[in-house]
């Protein structure tokens, strides 16, 4: 996936990525593609786009992977970035690569010019294929940035200057000339500790209609983050600060509801849950009154997909929902509150 760096809240994360959407030729572009390349998907599998800033698969971790990174807009600061095998029982004889596109450049997020790019962060969460749990067992990341070409170009030279006048000034003169700058190859992804926090994803509330023709596309964020954080929405004045004023303003439409069709492993015979708006809360609200379950009683919600991926339920997930989707039903106690998990058939 493609992030900002620690600094950045998750709603200034989820503006940028908002604003950078907003001026892209389609609504449909997308921050970070797997290229086609047959060397990926010779080694990787599974492969499912979950957000416009990530891609998940599946692949072999007990070998050193490379992550070969490139742009369709600028050139990248390294190309080849690897990761440390981690340690596993198995070894596969194949050393996994993946090809991956970075359609921004480090400068899409601000319309004044001649601003410092923003660096961008390539991070990789491991997951147990045979796990259930939602927290990765490894994170690591590595930071980029994409300029266009003469911009990179004259980043580079700028780089190299700064690293010889350091090094003449710090060696003596009897040691002798010192030796031409060299590129790195490759850069090693770094681990992180932290494997609770949860990455922020952008997935735009794009209806490709009359948005799309009206110049207007939007982040969501999910209700939860909006109670964690504590944070009241921001006024109009804070987001002009990023974000230009847009010519026209396109038309709000009232809130859709969602048909589900759901029934448990034992069942035969599909339950019909209506939700009076595709969110969280609604979604909470339909199962405790066809299920008899109190709604405060409801403490997790997860989807699971036909690939067996398990991803904690949303705001965001639900309005992809079409009326009679069909799942299988789970519904666990545990001490004084449930979990629900949806599979989709």
């Amino acid at each position: 996936m493609v992030v900002f760096g620690e600094d950045k809240s998750r709603d200034d994360q989820l503006k940028n990525w908002k604003y950078w959407h907003s001026r892209q030729h389609t609504a449909k572009q997308r921050v970070l593609d797997i290229a086609d390349y047959k060397e990926s998907f010779s080694t990787i599998g599974n492969v499912e786009e979950i957000a416009y800033n990530a891609v998940s698969f599946t692949w072999d971790v007990s070998e050193e992977a490379k992550v070969r990174a490139s742009s369709s807009r600028g050139v990248l600061g390294f190309g080849v970035f690897r990761t440390r095998p981690i340690p596993s029982t198995t070894c596969s004889p194949i050393r996994p690569s993946v090809f991956i596109s970075v359609n921004c450049l480090s400068t899409d997020f601000s319309s004044q010019k001649g601003v410092k790019g923003m660096p961008l962060i390539i991070q990789i969460d491991t997951y147990s294929y045979n796990s259930c749990s939602s927290r990765p067992v490894h994170r690591a990341f590595a930071q980029i940035k994409v300029f266009c070409d003469k911009g990179a170009e004259r980043k580079l030279r700028d780089e190299e200057k700064k690293q010889l006048r350091r090094r003449i000034k710090g060696k003596s003169s009897s040691l002798g000339p010192s030796s031409p700058i060299r590129r790195a190859e490759s850069t090693l992804f770094k681990s992180i500790l932290d494997l609770d926090s949860q990455p922020v994803l952008f997935i735009p509330d794009v209806h490709f209609g009359n948005l799309q023709r009206a110049g207007q596309v939007f982040a969501v964020s999910t209700d939860e983050v909006l109670v964690e954080r504590g944070q009241p929405n921001k006024t109009m004045s804070s987001q002009e600060e990023i974000c230009p004023p847009q010519p026209k303003k396109s038309r709000v439409e009232p809130e859709r509801k969602v048909l589900l069709y759901v029934r448990k492993e034992c069942d035969e015979v599909f339950d019909a849950l209506m939700l009076h708006a595709p969110t969280l809360r609604a979604l909470r609200e339909a199962i405790s009154e066809k299920y008899t379950v109190p709604v405060e009683k409801i403490a997790k919600v997860y989807q699971k997909s036909k690939k067996g991926v398990l991803v904690n339920m949303d705001n965001n997930i639900i309005q992809h929902y079409s009326n009679e989707d069909t799942f299988i039903l789970a519904l666990e106690s545990s001490a004084d509150s449930f979990h629900v998990t949806l599979s989709e058939i």
